[in-house]
């Protein structure tokens, strides 16, 4: 009997985070994963940002910005 849940064939994408969490700064964020087991890290993570309201259109472009900033000087001299 196989234990566990099945392999998925379906194709993965892989993004590994590395946090630096600072004392005094982020005492919130380090209580939230210092009470989870490693294994389950991950998990909460993608729930929270799941539920916390992250969406495509919170993310920066910055390179059009720098885009638009060169066109300008380019234009103003």
């Amino acid at each position: 009997m196989a234990r566990g849940r099945p392999a998925s064939t379906a194709p993965t994408w892989e993004c590994h985070i590395h946090l630096r969490l600072r004392v005094g700064e982020d005492d919130d964020l380090i209580a939230f994963l210092s009470k989870l087991p490693p294994r389950k890290r991950a998990v909460s993570l993608k729930t929270a940002m799941r539920t916390g309201g992250v969406s495509l259109s919170q993310v920066d472009d910055d390179s059009s910005d720098a885009e638009l900033l060169a066109a300008i000087d380019d234009f103003l001299k």
